[in-house]
C-alpha cells in the first residue's frame, strides 16, 4: 500500500514556540498581494527553514528593520503546517505549506550589561 504525502505529520515536539526570522517578503499570488511571508529557522530540526505565510496588510518587522537589528523573534497564532506533493512526469516534488492567522513580534529582553 503506497504512503500518501497527506499521511505525514510533523511531531509537535519538533516545533518551536518562538521563531527566529531570517527573512521577510511579500506574499503574493498571480500579482495579488495576500500578506507577508516570514522565513524562520527551526533549531530542533537541524536549522531547517520554513516560510510562514500570514494574511496582513503590514509585516510585524520589515526586511530593513531585520537587517538593522540582525535578529527578530516572532510567535504565530493558529500555526497550520500541511504537507503537499506533486507529480510531474517522473519527478515528484514535495514540501510544507505553513500558514498562521497572525504574527507577533517578541520584544527584545533587556539584559543587565555591566562593564568592569
Amino acid at each position: 500500500m503506497p504512503i500518501k504525502i497527506n499521511d505525514f505529520s510533523l511531531p509537535k515536539d519538533k516545533l518551536e514556540r518562538e521563531y527566529q526570522v531570517v527573512n521577510v517578503t511579500r506574499w503574493q499570488k498571480e500579482g495579488e498581494i495576500l500578506g507577508w511571508s516570514y522565513e524562520c529557522i527551526l533549531p530542533k530540526l537541524r536549522y531547517e527553514k520554513i516560510s510562514v505565510k500570514v494574511k496582513s496588510e503590514n509585516p510585524v518587522i520589515t526586511k530593513e528593520e531585520l537587517d538593522q537589528q540582525g535578529l527578530a523573534i516572532v510567535t504565530f497564532s493558529n500555526l497550520v503546517i500541511s504537507p503537499w506533493g506533486r507529480v510531474n512526469g517522473q519527478f515528484i516534488s514535495y514540501g510544507l505549506s505553513v500558514t498562521a492567522d497572525a504574527a507577533t513580534l517578541v520584544p527584545k529582553k533587556q539584559g543587565n550589561s555591566s562593564v568592569n
